[in-house]
C-alpha cells in the first residue's frame, strides 16, 4: 500500500500536486509477494505528503497546519506504547557510529552484537581495515568476558560456482538421407516432429532447428562440389546431434572434389573408391568416429516397395553393415508414420540427456555463458598494446570508482577487455569477482536495468545475500547504491561493462545518473564506450580517468595479417602485405581484419592485387562494409542478399535460421551458404542471428534502406505476417520478442490482438518486462484494456488451478492499468477456481483475497477492503503459519486500512508485523524502518509527538544505514521527520533535514519533481514559523514553479501518447 496520508495527520488539508505517471501502488506497506523491498513506496508516490499552496488558497495559512496549540487534544496514553517500546529496546543500538571509535556506555551483554554490526559495517566498505581492527580491539576491552569469535578480515572467501564453460544452449539436427526415395519421410519429420520438439525445447529455453540440405541443391552446386562442402560444414556446427534416414539409394557420386575441400577434409582421399555425398555425410557425422557420436540416430526402412531397385546395390549393403555394426542407435521402420513416432521419443530423449531438466541453468548461468562465449571469440590473435595490461590494473588500485576505455567502434575496446579479464583471472592474488557484461552479445535489450539485473545477481549469489533483488526496474535502480554495500570489503569485486555508448536512452539512461555516485572503495568499474559520447562526457565529468585506445602500428598490423591469414592456410607477398599494412585505414583492427577476411576468401589468385586495391579504396569502415555487401550480392542472388539482410536489420532482437528461411523463402542450402559467407560478420546470439558489428548495421542502413525507405515497412511486415499467422505463431517467446515491438513502430491499432494472446501476455508480464507491457498498451487507442484481456481470458481453456493463476496475473495488470472493476471480477472468478482445486484455504486463495483487498484500496474503498485483507491474512496464518513473511504483508495492508478509523487497532496490526520481520530480517533493515515510519504517523495523529519523532528518527537512521546517505526513501523519511518536528513546534530542527532531502532529491529526481515541491512547501512554512518572510516567499515561488513545470511536462507526456 502506498504510504498512509501523513500530510493528513499533520494539516487540516492539502495542497493537490500535478499528477504524475507512476507505478500503481500496492496497498500494503510493501507489496512485492516474492521481493522484500520491491515495494517500498518511491518518494514520488507520496503526492498526500505535499504540504499545502497557501497562495494559491484565500485560506490564512495558519489553517492549513497544525500548530501545537491547534493539535486535538488526545491523552499520550492513547498511543499504546508499551509493545513498541520493548521491540525498540532490543534496537536501541541501532546504527553503529562510523565516525567514532566505540560506543563507551555499552553494556556487556551487547558486546557480542556491537562486534557483529562493525563488522557489518567494515564488509560493507564505510570504515577500512585500520579502523575496524582498533575499534575490535576497544570493543573486547571493554568487559573482560570471553567473546564469541568473529570472521576477521581478508577471511571472506568467494563460493564460486563450476568453471566448467555451460554448454550452449542449441540444439541443430542434421537430417541426412538420399533425395528422392525419402521425400515422405522428410515431410512428416518437417510438419509432425521438428515442430513439437521445437515447442518443449523453446520451453526450456533450448533453441532447436533442423538441417535438411537435400532441399535446394541445384546442379551446379552438386557439380562444383559446393554441396559437399555446406553438408559437412553443416554437420560440424550441428554436432552431436545427427540423424540418417537409410533406405535403398545409395545417392550421387561426385565426380570430382576440389582440392581445398581434400584438405580440409582429408578422410575422403583416403577412401579407397568413390562415395556417394549421403555415405559421407555418415561417415563423417559418426562412423569415423563412434565414440564422439553420442547423439547420433539411424533408422531404416524395412522395405523398399516404394521404389524401383537401388542405384548401388553393393555399396548400399556394405554401407548398411557398417551402420549395424558401428553399435550406434539403429531402428527399423515400415511408414513415415512409424518413422515419426521413433524420432520423436528418441530425439526428444537425446536432447533430455544432453541438456538434463535437473541440470537447466538458472538465468544468471545461461547470461554468463552468453557473455563468456562473445569475450572468447575477442580472445583471437589479441595483440597487446605496450604497458596497455599494467596501466588498466594500476588505475584499479587508484582511488577512483572505475576506469573509462575509449575509442571509435572498432578500435578493440571489447577485444581489450576479454583479454585483460582472462589475463588478469590467471595473475590475481586473493579474493576476487569479476563479472563481465558485453552490450549487444544477448538477445536481452540494450537497456541499463537489465546490466544492474545482472550485477546484482551475481552479488546476491557470490555473497549469499538473503535480499530478493526488486521486481520493479525503476526500484532496483534505487536499490542499486545499496547492493553494492553487500560485497564485503575483503573482496573486490570488479565490473566490466562494455559498449556503453550503445544503451538505449530510455529515462536517460546514457547520462550514467543510474550508476552511484557513491561506490565502496572495493567496488571498481571498467566501463569503455565511444569518445565524446554522452556516457563518456557523463563520467569524465566525476573524475574518472580515461584509457584512450589508438589504432595498430605498422609492426602491430605486419604481425595480426600474417597470424591471421596462416590459421587459413594463406599468405601475402611482401608488396601486397606492405600495400595493406601502409593504408591508414587499416589502423583500424575492425578495418583489417575484415580486409584480411574477405581477401582469403578469395579464390583466384591473380586478381588479389586487384582485389586489394578494391577493399582499399573505401576510406571509412562503413565504406568498407558496403563494399562487403557488393561482393555478397556478386556471388549470391542479390534479391535473397537483401531479403536476408534487411529482415536481420529490422527485427528487434535479431532472427533464427528457421525464422530467416520462413521469412526469406530461401531454402536451408542458400541460407547456409550465405551464412558461412556472413560467419565473419553475423553473431549467432542463443539461437539468433544478428549483425557482429555496428558498422555491418550502418552499411545495411545506407545501402538499402536509406536508398528505399518504404524497404523497411515491407520487412517488418513480413516478420509480423510470420509471427501472426506464418509458423512462428507458435513459438510464443519469439513472437512476444518480435511481434509487438514491431507492431507499435508500423501498425499500433494491430496490438491488442497481439497483447491479447495470453502466452504473449505472460511472456511480456515478467520482472524486466512488465513496463514494456504497459508502454504497448499506452499506444492502443480505441479499445479497453480490461475489456480485450477479460474476452481473452474468457476464451482460454485451462483446467482450474491454471486457470486461477492466469485469472489472478491478468488481474495483477488490470490493477497496474488502474482497471479496478475488471480486476475485481477476474480475482472473484480466481478464487472460485482455487476453491474448486484446493478448497478454502491455499495460499493461493489467500494471494487472490489479498489483491482483491489492495484493488479495494487503489480505488479508496477502505471498507470494502477490509474484509478481503482479514480473510487474506485468515488463510495465511492457516496455511503458512503466524511468522510468516507474507501474513507480516497481510497485518502492514490491515494497517494502512485501519490508520484513519481506528488508529490503535492499526497500531496493533502494524506491531505484529514489526515482531514477525524482526525475526526475519534483524532491527536495521527498510522493512522495519517503513513500519516505525507507519507507527510514527499513528502517535503523532494521536497528540504524542515525541514518540513520532522518536520513530521517524529511528527509520531514518535504518534507511541511511541500509540504503544509503543519496536514496530517495531516506529523503522521504527526512521530510517525514521535519514535518513532524515542525508540527511540534520545532521548526530549527526541521529546516536542516528538508534541505537534505531536497538535496537528496535533486540529485536523484532532478530539480522538477513532485517530491521537490513538497519539499519546498515545507520549507516555506518552517521559514515563515521562523520569521523568515523573506526566504517563505522564494520558497513559495520556487514550488509554484516546480508545480507549473510539472503540468506542463504531463501535457507534453499526453502529446506524445496521443501521436
Amino acid at each position: 500500500m502506498r504510504h498512509a496520508s501523513e500530510l493528513d495527520k499533520y494539516t487540516k488539508a492539502r495542497a493537490s500536486v500535478p499528477p504524475v505517471a507512476e507505478p500503481t501502488p500496492s496497498f500494503s506497506s510493501y507489496s512485492g509477494m516474492k521481493s522484500q523491498c520491491s515495494g517500498i513506496t518511491p518518494s514520488f508516490n507520496r503526492v498526500a505528503l505535499a504540504p499545502p499552496n497557501p497562495s494559491k488558497s484565500s485560506t490564512p495559512a495558519s489553517s492549513f497546519h497544525r500548530t501545537p496549540v491547534d493539535r486535538v487534544p488526545a491523552p499520550k496514553s492513547t498511543f499504546q506504547g508499551s509493545d513498541v517500546d520493548s521491540l525498540l529496546a532490543s534496537m536501541e543500538e541501532g546504527v553503529p557510529d562510523t565516525t567514532q571509535s566505540a560506543l563507551p556506555s555499552m553494556l556487556s551483554g551487547e558486546i557480542s552484537q556491537a562486534l557483529k554490526k562493525l563488522e557489518e559495517v567494515f564488509n560493507a566498505g564505510f570504515i577500512n581495515e585500520e579502523e575496524y581492527q582498533e575499534r575490535k580491539q576497544y570493543l573486547e576491552s571493554m568487559v573482560p568476558l570471553k567473546i564469541c569469535p568473529v570472521k576477521k578480515a581478508g577471511n571472506y572467501q568467494v563460493t564460486h560456482r563450476s568453471k566448467t564453460a555451460m554448454k550452449k544452449r542449441q540444439v541443430r539436427v542434421f537430417l541426412s538421407s538420399t533425395f528422392l526415395d525419402m521425400q515422405r519421410e522428410r515431410d512428416e519429420l518437417l510438419k509432425n516432429v521438428f515442430p513439437k520438439i521445437k515447442e518443449h525445447c523453446s520451453k526450456r529455453g533450448i533453441a532447436f532447428s533442423e538441417v535438411d540440405l537435400r532441399w535446394g541443391i541445384t546442379a551446379e552446386q552438386s557439380e562444383s562440389g559446393d554441396a559437399l562442402s555446406i553438408c559437412l560444414n553443416e554437420i560440424d556446427k550441428c554436432r552431436p546431434f545427427f540423424v540418417s534416414l537409410i533406405g535403398d539409394r545409395y545417392g550421387w557420386v561426385p565426380s570430382t572434389i576440389k582440392e581445398d575441400i581434400l584438405i580440409k577434409y582429408p578422410f575422403i582421399s583416403q577412401l579407397d573408391s568413390p562415395r556417394s555425398i549421403t555415405e559421407m555425410e555418415v561417415l563423417y557425422g559418426a562412423l569415423n568416429d563412434v565414440e564422439s557420436a553420442s547423439r547420433a540416430l539411424f533408422y531404416m526402412r524395412k522395405s523398399s516397395d516404394l521404389l524401383e531397385t537401388g542405384d548401388n546395390p553393393e555399396k548400399m549393403r556394405d554401407l548398411k553393415h557398417r551402420i549395424r555394426v558401428s553399435g550406434l542407435p539403429l531402428k527399423f521402420y515400415n511408414e513415415p508414420g512409424d518413422l515419426a513416432n521413433h524420432v520423436l521419443k528418441d530425439l526428444s530423449d537425446a536432447i533430455l540427456n544432453e541438456f538434463p531438466e535437473n541440470q537447466d541453468p538458472d538465468p544468471l548461468d545461461a547470461e554468463n555463458a552468453l557473455h563468456s562465449a562473445y569475450a572468447a571469440t575477442k580472445q583471437r590473435n589479441y595483440l597487446w598494446h605496450s604497458g596497455m595490461y599494467e596501466t588498466l590494473s594500476e588505475k584499479l588500485c587508484t582511488n577512483q570508482s572505475g576506469v573509462l576505455v575509449v575509442g571509435p567502434p572498432g578500435i578493440g575496446k571489447a577485444s581489450l577487455l576479454a583479454n585483460w579479464h582472462e589475463r588478469y583471472s590467471h595473475e590475481k592474488q586473493g579474493n576476487e569477482v569479476i563479472l563481465s557484461h558485453y552490450i549487444g552479445c544477448t538477445s536481452d535489450p540494450a537497456l541499463n536495468t537489465v546490466i544492474v539485473s545482472h550485477i546484482l545477481s551475481t552479488i546476491k549469489r557470490e555473497f549469499e545475500i538473503q535480499d530478493e533483488i526488486p521486481a520493479d526496474p525503476k526500484e532496483m535502480l534505487r536499490e542499486f547504491p545499496r547492493w553494492l554495500t553487500f560485497v564485503p570489503a575483503s573482496c573486490r569485486f570488479i565490473v566490466l561493462l562494455d559498449g556503453m555508448h550503445r544503451l538505449e536512452n530510455r529515462e536517460a539512461a546514457l547520462e550514467m545518473r543510474w550508476l552511484p555516485e557513491e561506490i565502496p572503495s572495493h567496488v571498481k568499474f571498467i566501463i569503455s564506450m565511444s569518445a565524446s559520447s554522452t556516457p563518456h562526457l557523463a563520467l569524465n565529468n566525476r573524475g574518472w580517468p580515461s584509457i584512450y585506445l589508438q589504432g595498430f602500428s605498422e609492426t602491430q598490423k605486419n604481425e595480426f595479417s600474417i597470424n591471421y591469414l596462416s590459421e587459413y592456410g594463406k599468405t601475402f607477398t611482401s608488396s601486397q602485405l606492405q600495400r595493406v599494412v601502409q593504408c591508414p585505414q587499416t589502423d583500424s583492427p575492425l578495418f583489417l581484419q575484415a580486409i584480411l577476411e574477405e581477401l582469403r576468401l578469395f579464390g583466384i589468385y591473380e586478381q588479389i592485387d586487384t582485389k586489394i586495391n578494391w577493399y582499399l579504396e573505401a576510406r571509412t569502415p562503413e565504406e568498407l562494409f558496403k563494399k562487403i555487401i557488393e561482393r555478397l550480392e556478386t556471388d549470391y542472388t542479390p534479391q535473397f542478399v537483401q531479403d536476408t539482410l534487411c529482415s536481420l536489420q529490422c527485427s528487434r532482437m535479431g532472427l533464427s535460421e528457421t525464422e530467416l528461411i520462413g521469412i526469406t523463402g530461401a531454402t536451408r542450402m542458400q541460407l547456409s551458404q550465405l551464412l558461412m559467407a556472413l560467419s565473419a560478420y553475423v553473431s549467432n546470439k542463443s539461437g539468433l542471428l544478428c549483425f557482429c558489428h555496428e558498422y555491418m548495421t550502418q552499411a545495411v542502413q545506407s545501402y538499402y534502406l536509406e536508398r528505399k525507405p518504404y524497404l523497411i515497412n515491407e520487412y517488418k511486415e513480413k516478420i509480423i505476417a510470420y509471427f501472426s499467422h506464418g509458423p512462428g505463431t507458435s513459438d510464443k517467446p519469439r513472437k512476444a520478442d518480435e511481434l509487438p515491438w514491431i507492431l507499435s513502430q508500423t501498425n499500433p491499432e494491430k496490438l491488442p490482438e497481439a497483447l491479447c494472446d495470453l502466452e504473449v501476455f505472460l511472456q511480456l508480464y515478467t520482472q524486466t518486462r512488465r513496463y514494456e507491457l504497459k508502454r504497448f498498451w499506452l499506444m492502443v487507442h480505441g479499445v479497453t484494456v480490461g475489456h480485450a484481456m477479460q474476452k481473452a481470458v474468457n476464451e482460454y481453456a485451462a483446467e482450474p488451478a491454471q486457470m486461477g493463476k492466469m485469472l489472478t496475473k491478468v488481474a495483477r495488470f488490470l490493477r497496474e492499468m488502474l482497471d479496478y472493476a475488471t480486476a475485481e471480477t477476474l480475482l472473484q472468478r480466481a478464487i472460485l477456481a482455487y476453491r474448486s482445486v484446493y478448497g478454502e484455504y491455499h495460499a493461493a486463495a489467500g494471494k487472490a483475497f489479498y489483491l482483491l483487498a489492495e484493488v479495494h484500496w487503489n480505488a479508496t474503498e477502505l471498507k470494502k477492503a477490509e474484509p478481503f485483507a482479514l480473510k487474506a491474512l485468515e488463510i495465511r496464518e492457516r496455511v503458512l503459519g503466524p511468522n510468516h513473511l507474507h501474513v507480516a504483508m497481510s497485518l502492514c495492508g490491515l494497517g494502512e486500512i485501519f490508520v484513519d478509523s481506528d488508529p490503535p487497532k492499526a497500531q496493533r496490526y502494524l506491531e505484529r508485523a514489526l515482531k514477525i520481520r524482526l525475526l526475519h530480517f534483524g532491527p536495521n533493515h527498510p522493512l522495519i524502518a517503513r513500519i516505525l515510519q507507519d507507527l510514527s504517523v499513528i502517535a503523532d495523529s494521536q497528540g504524542d509527538s515525541q514518540r513520532a519523532i522518536q520513530l521517524c528518527s529511528r527509520a531514518c537512521q535504518i534507511r541511511e544505514k541500509t540504503l544509503g546517505p543519496m536514496h530517495p526513501h531516506l529523503a522521504t523519511s527526512l521530510e517525514s521527520l521535519a514535518a513532524t518536528y515542525k508540527l511540534a513546534g520545532e521548526p530549527e530542527k526541521a529546516e536542516p533535514l528538508l534541505k537534505r532531502a531536497i538535496t537528496i532529491n535533486n540529485k536523484i529526481h532532478g530539480p522538477v519533481h513532485p517530491s521537490m515541491e513538497s519539499c519546498l512547501r515545507w520549507l516555506a512554512l518552517v521559514a515563515k514559523d521562523l520569521g523568515q518572510e523573506a526566504e517563505h516567499d522564494r520558497y513559495l515561488r520556487d514550488a509554484d514553479a516546480v508545480k507549473d513545470k510539472l503540468a506542463l511536462m504531463n501535457i507534453k507526456v499526453g502529446e506524445r501518447v496521443d501521436e
